[in-house]
């Protein structure tokens, strides 16, 4: 016996099934839909889903209907079938990049400090010794020789004038023995008085004398030539201090005198000339 569905059975029994199938295909696109914007917000490239083929199957007629009405109450939707979604299998996230460390800035090298090198001394200015002044040569200590004896005073004068009849040599006038004619004496006279030609030297007083406040007077017997200058020099009489007596002979010998003459002609001459070393004070 062939079914019969009444129309407004096919259409009541059609249109849930529209329903629940316009509910999956929009679950589907939500799905693809969301898929696609994580995707976009994740920048990952996720597989195409597979294609999901909707098919849809129209449902035989109600055993209820067939056999007639038992129930007034209207038969309640079907469930709409739901559809499994394929598992969308998450990539998995890049493993991050390992970030190599920048390498540490070399410490830049000190500059090696060269120590100044110590300035040379400069060598000690070499002081040229002195030469050693030449000691004088000691003067000849002159010899006393044994002084002849002096002349009377009156015998001797200085520049007499030529008388026209020579003086008998005895006392009672009668005329000596003359000698001969010509020959002039070279024996030296001594003489009282002296003629300096310059400046009487004045002698040294030495310092040890100073210092031993050693002072006396030296006479010193001097025999000059008929040049004027000293050709011997004797104590005469010491002061008592030999440093004394040293320093009025250098003095002598320093001096020079005029020449003693007799009728214009020049002969040696003795005098004694006194020296006082005084200490003031």
């Amino acid at each position: 016996m062939p079914l019969f569905t009444p129309p407004h059975r096919e259409q009541s029994s059609s249109l849930p099934l529209k329903v629940g199938a316009g509910f999956a295909v929009l679950a589907l696109h939500a799905a693809v839909i969301g898929a696609l914007l994580y995707q976009s917000s994740t920048h990952l490239i996720l597989e195409e889903p597979e294609a999901v083929t909707v098919r849809f199957v129209e449902l035989g007629p109600d055993p209820q209907d067939v056999l007639g009405p038992q129930n007034e109450n209207p038969p309640a939707l079907a469930a709409p079938v739901q559809e499994e979604q394929p598992e969308v299998t998450p990539e998995p996230e890049p493993e991050p990049e390992e970030v190599e460390p920048e390498p540490e800035p070399e410490p830049e090298p000190e500059p090696e400090i060269i120590p100044e090198p110590e300035p040379e001394p400069e060598p000690a200015p070499v002081i040229p010794k002195p030469k050693p002044r030449p000691r004088p040569q000691p003067r000849p200590q002159p010899v006393v020789q044994p002084q002849p004896d002096p002349v009377p005073p009156e015998l001797v004068t200085q520049d007499a004038p030529a008388s026209a009849t020579p003086p008998s040599g005895t006392p009672d006038g009668t005329s000596a023995p003359q000698g001969p004619q010509g020959e002039p004496n070279d024996e030296p006279r001594l003489i009282g008085r002296v003629d300096y030609m310059g400046r009487r030297p004045e002698p040294v007083y030495p310092r040890a004398s100073l210092q031993r406040r050693e002072q006396g007077e030296v006479i010193v017997r001097v025999l000059i030539n008929v040049e004027g200058y000293v050709d011997r020099a004797t104590v005469q009489r010491s002061s008592g201090h030999d440093r004394l007596d040293r320093s009025a002979l250098d003095a002598s010998y320093k001096a020079r005198f005029r020449p003693y003459t007799e009728n214009g002609i020049p002969y040696p001459a003795l005098a004694d000339i006194p020296f006082n070393f005084v200490l003031r004070n």
